[in-house]
């Protein structure tokens, strides 16, 4: 079945279709199309879920000497 086809079908059975039916379809039409429109995570979002519990933590705990700043090292 060619793609011309198989839109022709969908608008056949579409026209069979109650209003209620029609926009439960547009429904499912739109969450199939945003599905594919999924990009991967760009920047820091890629590594969401790479590190566990622990891990994170001990990145929390390093970081917490960068946070004070001695005035006399300046």
């Amino acid at each position: 079945m060619s793609k011309l086809e198989i839109q022709q079908s969908i608008l056949r059975a579409l026209s069979r279709m109650s209003l209620a039916q029609q926009y439960k379809l547009l429904e499912f039409i739109n969450s199939m199309v945003a599905v594919q429109r999924l990009e991967k995570p760009k920047g820091i979002l890629r590594f969401a879920g790479v590190f566990d519990a622990a891990d994170a933590q001990e990145f929390k705990t390093s970081l917490k000497d960068c946070e004070q700043i001695d005035k006399d090292e300046w």
